[in-house]
């Protein structure tokens, strides 16, 4: 625990200093890292103690849950080490919550507030103050911590320009010519070095961070693409037409008003053309709100960019959107390319998505591609487009330019090698 703290700001309180007082407007909790701290009553006869709280729990919260005057006052029984939690970092994060869910939490603080309101009517009668935990952080209080020290770095990274975009390539699987690339995020930690999204994205979707990181690959990408078509012109026997650059969004993206109008000016900023940019958003992430997102991908369509649903075949609604969104890829998730030589099931699977596909003419890629053998049935089963190690890793832009200008269709399906 020790090295998470000193990557978060401590507010250090002495022994009887105020914490806060009741009446006070609430700004922040905070989570008690080290010391302890007495929840009480104040009144002209004599304090009225409602509890004791120590290390690896919380107080503070209620003010910055339901945005009302702190119910009562705070003090250090000893010196003590506390982390706060703005009403910023929650707010997003409620605003996510399940809205039953809310009105629960919101029923729970109104009866805890009636309760200490009675207690002061009582005039000092309140029960004895509960048993302070042994000193020890459990697994919860480490989460959260851990949560906000995360959410912290990337703050800091995005303002240091710590994250950078790195590209894998997509090819045409009949000639196995280069086609595009997937713009792939990746984070250049100071002390933990190349930090894998799953680490982060999640923590930057739940408070809302993931909105600057999607500004950022917009951006990024649409400064780097003119040196991408630049590479291509120095090869075209290997290049399948413009190169195009697949950007992940999120559904938060989708959600928010604001991002048809960024991604046209990503366009008239850049001077990019916009048909060879195109939103990846996987097929989980539409569900939460399908009728926001039909509408956002609907502007991005009309502004001329592609759009493409990503890990399609994994979630429970597949075919009901595909006649509602502007849909112009399909990617086939990996999960089945990785059992599709050795199960039949994925390749009845695989085969019915591209027969589907090839009806609606949306082109498919199958992703996680590794070996020889998977591409050439891929391609004998109709699949446009591959992506996998077996073409590429992803790779930073000086290697992608390089990989670009130098293309060479050598990984050709079996039957040209054995003719």
């Amino acid at each position: 625990m020790n090295a998470l703290h000193t990557t978060l700001d401590r507010k250090l309180l002495p022994a009887g200093a105020m914490l806060f007082s009741a009446g006070e407007p609430g700004e922040a909790a905070y989570l008690i890292v080290g010391g302890r701290l007495e929840v009480f009553l104040e009144r002209p006869e004599g304090d009225i103690i409602l509890a004791h709280r120590g290390p690896g729990e919380i107080v503070g919260e209620m003010a910055i849950l339901d945005r009302r005057p702190r119910s009562a006052s705070v003090r250090a029984l000893e010196d003590s080490a506390l982390v706060a939690v703005t009403e910023q970092q929650l707010a997003h994060r409620i605003a996510e919550t399940d809205p039953i869910l809310c009105m629960c939490l919101g029923v729970v603080l109104e009866r805890y507030r009636e309760t200490v309101a009675l207690l002061e009517r009582m005039q000092g009668a309140a029960p004895p103050p509960a048993a302070t935990r042994p000193p020890a952080i459990d697994s919860g209080f480490a989460a959260a911590l851990s949560t906000l020290v995360l959410e912290r770095e990337i703050r800091a990274g995005v303002a240091d320009r710590q994250f950078e975009m790195h590209f894998q390539p997509i090819v045409r699987l009949a000639s196995r010519r280069l086609a595009g690339f997937e713009a792939l995020m990746r984070w250049r930690h100071p002390q933990r070095g190349l930090v894998p999204p799953l680490e982060f994205i999640p923590v930057a979707e739940a408070s809302g961070l993931i909105a600057d990181l999607t500004r950022f690959a917009l951006t990024e990408v649409g400064r780097v693409m003119p040196e991408v078509m630049l590479a291509a012109l120095h090869n075209p026997s290997g290049i399948e037409g413009p190169p195009f650059i697949s950007v992940n969004v999120s559904g938060h993206d989708l959600a928010a008003a604001s991002f048809p109008q960024m991604i046209a000016d990503l366009v008239a900023q850049t001077g990019i053309a916009p048909s060879c940019l195109k939103i990846e958003v996987t097929e989980s992430l539409l569900m939460r709100d399908p009728e926001r997102a039909a509408a956002a991908l609907t502007e991005c369509r009309a502004a001329g960019l592609g759009v493409a649903i990503d890990d399609f075949g994994t979630g429970y609604s597949s075919l009901s959107y595909l006649s509602t969104l502007p849909v112009t890829t399909l990617k086939i998730d990996r999960a089945f390319v990785r059992t599709l030589l050795a199960d039949r099931t994925s390749r009845r699977i695989v085969q019915t998505v591209l027969r589907l596909a090839d009806e609606l003419e949306i082109p498919v890629v199958a992703e996680g591609i590794e070996h020889v053998e998977e591409a050439d049935m891929l391609t004998d089963m109709g699949c446009a487009f591959g992506q996998g190690y077996l073409f590429g890793k992803p790779a930073p832009l000086d290697t992608t330019i390089t990989l670009t200008k130098s293309w060479d269709t050598v990984v050709l399906p079996r039957r040209a090698l054995a003719s």
